[in-house]
């Protein structure tokens, strides 16, 4: 026999035959014996069976007029109930609060934590007052199959990340259906809310400081001003589990560190902690090697990881170590925090962990990028990532995500399938410095234009001037070739070439240069006239110049 099914989500039961099905296969049904018939094969009828006992008042009440009460009740003595069922609280058929119209019980469906205490919500609606003796049946309690229930919890979620989708996610319009598909399959991977973050099991973050004494900092103050920041922080800490009251013998202090955007964070300062502490030589990832990975991308998807380094649980013996103190008391992390020394190298072989056996994809710290060749191909990589995240207890931001990107931002780089160079709005924040007037100014700006040196030629002659004044016991004195370097520096940021994927099948051309404080290279490769794929400049120690000369 065949018949046509439609295909349902989140049904209560397994199958429900129609009746065109029934009559089209002859099915009799004996509802007084329970049995169904279809040809010369009989079936039982399924039956819910509810057993119900009842629920006693553990106390006299009173129940004014127009009032609800939430009352507690008990079960008989010998009556078991499992603490881990669903139970459904419901109406007496028969009794005092039966025969009164305006008396009523909230129905409800709950686990029993204690049989001697289970709350049932007693409603007057009269303009009468009653009074109920201890022991008085005044509900029913009966148990009921989970299976049973439908539950609209994954339909309101699915509600949140379509939204969430709509507004914030990053997805080019041709791709938007598929995108919208992928991420409802996969929406247990993505975190809206900071109670959904959960933890990973894979890697615990220790701290080794040997036999070394307790470090105990005295708190810094707090300005009163920026007590209610300090307020904020701990208690949103403490109601996502991140923090928790402590007793420990360390103390770090805290500081409110300004932001970009002019919002505070609330930072621990571990400077103290992470002299004393091993460090580990685990190795981060080099961009470098990053980047030559991504030859012939057609497809690019960057993730960005839900406050990556509060998945990472501390270590037992170690969370007092990261105690820290302020006017609210002491406080010590429950997860790997910010700001300690070994943090990044401990969530780098998280990651390596987690995308093992995935050459697609790659990370830096908690940012992921997967790229694919082919549409087919990357969506089969994403998901694989996806199942890897989900493996792994990790869950992702969706706002910073972008998927099925041409090009793609990812690490302060524009990765294209022709090549790569700098992000626009980086150079534009390099673009718009003003010229320095101290020391300290000069090393920051030497420091954002050194991540994009590759793109510059000659970087290290033409910066001379402005790495002189960094030196030690050098006088700050901002003469006009200073000034001429800084302009020039800046300037070349606006016409750099885009810099081509090195290709292994093909020649390299290297081209070099020196003089008398410097030695430069530049190395190429034979297609499109000969496309740029590395810019390289030193400067000359000491060494090596007495060598040279």
């Amino acid at each position: 026999m065949s018949q046509l099914f439609y295909v349902v989500s989140d049904m209560n039961r397994n199958l429900i035959l129609g009746r065109d099905w029934l009559v089209k296969n002859g099915v009799r049904l004996y509802y007084d014996l329970g049995m169904l018939r279809v040809g010369n094969i009989y079936a039982n009828l399924e039956e819910d069976i509810h057993i119900f006992t009842i629920l006693r008042l553990s106390k006299k009440i009173v129940l004014k007029p127009q009032t609800s009460n939430i009352c507690l009740t008990k079960l008989k003595k010998g009556t078991e109930l499992s603490n881990s069922r669903l139970y459904e609280i419901s109406s007496l058929d028969k009794g005092s609060l039966s025969s009164e119209p305006g008396l009523m019980i909230g129905n409800a469906v709950a686990k029993i934590q204690c049989l001697y205490k289970i709350p049932v919500h007693l409603v007057n609606s009269t303009n009468k007052t009653f009074k109920f003796k201890r022991g008085t049946a005044v509900a029913r309690i009966g148990s009921i199959l989970e299976e049973n229930l439908v539950s609209f919890e994954k339909e309101i979620e699915n509600a949140d990340l379509e939204k969430e989708v709509e507004t914030e996610v990053n997805v080019p319009p041709e791709h938007k259906e598929i995108v919208d598909t992928l991420l409802s399959k996969n929406r247990d991977v993505f975190a809206l809310k900071d109670s959904e973050l959960g933890h990973t099991e894979t890697v615990k973050m220790e701290i080794e400081t040997g036999n070394h004494e307790p470090i105990k900092l005295k708190p810094y103050r707090t300005p009163l001003h920026k007590r209610s920041i300090v307020n904020k922080a701990i208690d949103e800490m403490l109601e996502a589990g991140i923090i928790r009251r402590s007793k420990s013998s360390w103390c770090s202090p805290i500081v409110i560190v300004k932001k970009k955007d002019n919002s505070n964070r609330f930072c621990t300062d571990f400077r103290k902690l992470n002299n004393i502490t091993k460090s580990m030589s685990y190795p981060l990832p080099v961009i470098d090697d990053i980047l030559a990975l991504l030859d012939k991308a057609k497809y690019m998807t960057s993730l960005d990881m839900k406050s990556g380094f509060w998945r990472v649980l501390m270590s037992d013996k170690d969370r007092e170590k990261t105690a820290f103190g302020c006017f609210r008391g002491l406080y010590e992390y429950n997860v790997m925090p910010f700001g300690l020394h070994n943090s990044p190298a401990v969530f780098s072989r998280l990651m390596e962990i987690v995308l093992e056996g995935l050459p697609f994809a790659v990370a830096y710290i908690d940012d992921i990028l997967i790229y694919s060749s082919t549409l087919d191909e990357h969506l089969s990589h994403i998901q694989q990532v996806f199942d890897r995240l989900r493996k792994h207890g990790l869950r992702l931001k969706l706002k910073k995500c972008q998927f099925l990107k041409n090009e793609t931002n990812y690490l302060g780089f524009k990765i294209t399938g022709n090549g790569i160079k700098p992000d626009t709005e980086k150079v534009e924040t390099i673009r718009s410095l003003p010229a320095p007037i101290n020391v300290k100014e000069v090393r920051s700006f030497i420091g954002m234009l050194s991540y994009y040196r590759r793109f510059v030629p000659n970087f290290s002659k033409i910066s001379i001037p402005l790495v002189e004044l960094t030196k030690k016991y050098a006088k700050f004195n901002w003469t006009d070739e200073c000034q001429r370097a800084f302009e020039y520096l800046k300037d070349s940021l606006t016409v750099i070439p885009l810099l081509a994927y090195p290709d292994l099948t093909k020649r390299y051309t290297l081209y070099t240069d020196a003089s008398d404080d410097t030695i430069g290279a530049c190395l190429t490769q034979p297609c499109n006239d000969n496309e740029e794929v590395l810019y390289g400049v030193k400067m000359k120690n000491q060494s090596i110049s007495c060598h040279t000369n």
